[in-house]
């Protein structure tokens, strides 16, 4: 046991134009594609995260918008990216 273990963490994401990665203790936990469905009305609240936002897009209702929060590699929408991130993490005990 090292004197900086402490820092250490457990989980790492990798965030991909197409797909994001989390691995958690070595071993992939999510793979999902990098799409968030929100509600138009209410930015705020995430209908849909990964393959059930793809299945959403572009075939919803026009009060569902889908967002792809990072383009060419880069974060586009970081709010969007932020709650993509926080729902993929709570899909770890699910996924």
């Amino acid at each position: 046991m090292g004197l900086f273990n402490f820092l250490s963490s457990d989980i790492a994401i990798d965030l991909g134009t197409a797909n994001t990665l989390i691995i958690y203790k070595d071993k992939i936990v999510i793979d999902e594609p990098s799409i968030i469905a929100i509600d138009r009305n209410l930015p705020s609240r995430v209908l849909a995260i990964g393959k059930e936002a793809m299945q959403m897009h572009e075939k919803t209702h026009e009060n569902i918008k889908t967002i792809r929060p990072l383009k060419d590699g880069v974060i586009a929408d970081f709010t969007a990216a932020e709650q993509m991130i926080r729902g993929m993490i709570k899909m770890i005990n699910t996924g």
